[in-house]
């Protein structure tokens, strides 16, 4: 479905350039949940930004069911095949909580009317009934707001999940409400999740642990 060949992307500063991946090979799958762990600087968060077709590679390629995000239109791609959850939860303050999960289905051109039932079986999908449905999310915990993103990205037609340190805002018993969610995408409705995190959590639910060093993964 997704996967990396000698894959390295590369950038300069005033006195070196720095291998920020570094020669990665690597191929993932539907239906797992994948956690990459590092230390801050290990390359992690630009791996996940090439597998988002956010940057392209300096050498190498990046391959969504064997083309490369190189000859893509990389904003199609990451509104009908990958979608990214964020910590910061990246919703619309002033748009309720279904029109947000509205949002790519009507990107999309979906109707009004399809796009809210699609929108609210996304969110009772995650937890949120009705009563949730006029909030906004500043009136939401970060908990719930997280789950609304899962929604929203689920609203999508993308069957590769990214996320950046999803539970990095909240607390432990949110957080395993998050990371359970996330693995039942994985297990029961057949998306290839990759995770980056610091949560030793998450790594312990993961299917596959990669971790990087110096740009470098190894597997666990």
């Amino acid at each position: 479905m997704l996967s990396l060949q000698n894959v390295i992307y590369t950038y300069r500063n005033k006195y070196q350039t720095i291998y920020a991946v570094n020669n990665i090979t690597y191929n993932f799958k539907s239906g797992k949940l994948y956690a990459i762990i590092g230390k801050s600087g290990s390359g992690k968060t630009t791996l996940l930004s090439l597998l988002a077709g956010l940057d392209l590679p300096t050498q190498g390629k990046v391959l969504y069911e064997d083309k490369p995000t190189q000859t893509m239109d990389c904003d199609l791609y990451r509104k009908n095949k990958v979608t990214v959850i964020y910590q910061s939860y990246n919703l619309f303050p002033f748009l309720t909580i279904l029109e947000n999960v509205m949002y790519p289905l009507r990107l999309n051109k979906v109707s009004k009317k399809e796009a809210a039932e699609v929108a609210m079986k996304k969110l009772k999908s995650v937890g949120l009934d009705e009563q949730y449905f006029k909030r906004l999310p500043s009136m939401l915990s970060g908990g719930e707001q997280q789950r609304v993103a899962i929604a929203r990205a689920l609203a999508s037609k993308a069957d590769v999940i990214l996320a950046d340190e999803p539970t990095g805002n909240l607390d432990s018993e949110n957080s395993k409400n998050i990371i359970g969610i996330l693995k039942r995408l994985a297990h029961e409705n057949n998306y290839c999740v990759i995770v980056v995190t610091h949560d030793l959590t998450i790594s312990e639910e993961a299917d596959v642990i990669i971790r990087m060093v110096d740009g470098k993964i190894q597997t666990e």
